[in-house]
């Protein structure tokens, strides 16, 4: 950057500043001139037509006189120069000076420079001395003088230098500060999203400064989603090597029941299918609920779409698919259910998925002999609820407000059944409190667990 825009910044600035003082210098000089000779010339004429005026009078084919510094004094008849004749052809003054005289202007001047147009002479002028007579219109003529010469040469000479001082001074001064700038944000951009980014802590209110803003809102929030990331990297580790254990015990279990199955005695066969038949309904669930928690973390809402789930078919369903798995570990398993069908606003296979993990926990955890009853009810108008009771050994009073966790489990129940890590139940509340329902864990006296889950209803179909 330095190479690149310091120099062409110095170049320019020089050339402009190279430009204005040319013109300043050119302007400046002509109008001093100009200024000068005009306001002398009118005194010097008088003074000269004191000392000289009988000798240009008696001269009647002109005029002239040379002083000892070069300037040159010439003398015509106004009457002659202005009636049209050219005097230029006998070595009279400049056409150009006679029209604008003619003209009435008063003192016309011209300026010239020997060097570039050539000549002789550096400016002439013609004032008007008389109103008629072989003296009337006076010329003056003036060489180029050495001395003023050399010392213009050497003021313009400074004036250049010092500007290309001035430009050099100005293109540090500006590009400098600016350069500093753009490398600290060009580290800071080096470091962003990492532990060694540093803030440029520009606060200047320009395009670098909202920039260097810019930068610390993306490391921030690079940070925040590294953060995020790396939870929910460790959190999916960790699911999934629950899920991985989870998935070895039944598969492991199946295959056992399988192998005795193929040689054991016929009295213990329904043993072996139960076990084989538990192993398989968990296996299926595990698979559902596993596809429900992408979905869910996919961000797929439950009410998309004002979806309707028809309750008492769902929870009949549910219990159809479960009651051969019920009776095989002998428990039964019973639904209640209105006459008339209850209706809730929720993704049907979604809500049915849940209210399967519900009845399911309820059954996988419950003891021979005892029972599962799932209640839907109408509670008040527009209202439903839908309870499911056990008499298993329940949950400790403490471990009720953690029902529904991920990868949380109550104590005792690993030890009662080693599959499963919490992920049924807690994808059932996560889908209640996506569908705005209410989803609760208290103890059944006198023993076993109460599941309630309550929401509003949601129209008929027509």
């Amino acid at each position: 950057m330095w190479q690149g825009l310091a120099w062409r910044t110095a170049i320019a600035s020089l050339l402009l500043g190279l430009l204005a003082t040319l013109s300043a210098a050119y302007v400046t000089f002509n109008k001093t001139a100009e200024m000068a000779a005009q306001g002398s010339a009118r005194l010097f004429s008088e003074a000269m037509m004191q000392a000289h005026g009988e000798a240009c009078r008696a001269a009647p084919q002109g005029w002239s006189h040379t002083f000892p510094q070069g300037l040159q004094v010439r003398a015509f008849d106004a009457a002659t120069l202005l009636s049209g004749a050219s005097p230029s052809a006998r070595g009279g003054p400049d056409p150009t000076l006679v029209e604008r005289l003619a003209s009435g202007e008063s003192q016309p001047m011209s300026l010239h420079y020997p060097r570039i147009e050539g000549g002789a002479w550096a400016g002439s002028i013609l004032i008007r001395a008389a109103a008629s007579g072989p003296c009337s219109v006076l010329e003056y003529r003036w060489p180029v003088v050495a001395s003023r010469m050399s010392g213009a040469l050497w003021l313009m000479l400074a004036a250049i230098t010092f500007t290309a001082l001035l430009a050099a001074a100005s293109t540090f001064s500006v590009i400098s500060p600016l350069l500093k700038r753009v490398r600290r944000l060009h580290v800071a951009a080096s470091g962003l999203g990492g532990q060694a980014y540093a803030s440029t802590n520009d606060a200047a209110r320009d395009e670098l400064g909202d920039l260097s803003r810019v930068l610390d809102v993306a490391q921030a929030r690079v940070q925040s989603d590294a953060a995020r990331i790396l939870g929910q990297q460790q959190a999916l580790e960790r699911f999934l090597s629950n899920v991985a254990h989870d998935l070895k015990t039944p598969i492991a279990s199946l295959q056992l029941a399988l192998e005795l199955a193929s040689s054991a005695p016929a009295e213990e066969l329904p043993e072996l299918l139960v076990r084989g038949l538990e192993d398989t309904v968990y296996l299926t669930a595990l698979v559902d609920n596993l596809r429900l928690a992408c979905q869910l973390g996919e961000g797929v809402d439950p009410l998309d779409g004002e979806p309707r789930a028809a309750l008492g078919m769902l929870v009949e369903r549910v219990a159809r698919r479960l009651s051969l798995l019920a009776r095989r570990k002998q428990l039964t398993l019973e639904v209640a259910r209105p006459d008339h069908e209850l209706w809730a606003r929720c993704h049907p296979t979604m809500l049915e998925q849940a209210v399967s993990n519900l009845v399911h926990n309820a059954i996988a955890h419950g003891t021979p002999g005892g029972h599962v009853v799932a209640v839907l009810e109408e509670p008040a108008p527009e209202r439903f609820r839908l309870t499911v009771l056990d008499d298993g050994p329940g949950v400790p009073p403490e471990d009720l407000g953690r029902l529904g966790e991920r990868l949380f489990r109550a104590s005792g129940a690993r030890e009662r059944d080693p599959r499963g890590s919490g992920l049924g139940v807690a994808i059932a509340r996560e889908l209640c409190q996506r569908a705005h329902l209410t989803l609760d864990f208290t103890r059944n006296e006198p023993c076993g667990l109460k599941v309630v889950l309550e929401g509003a209803r949601a129209p008929a179909s027509s």
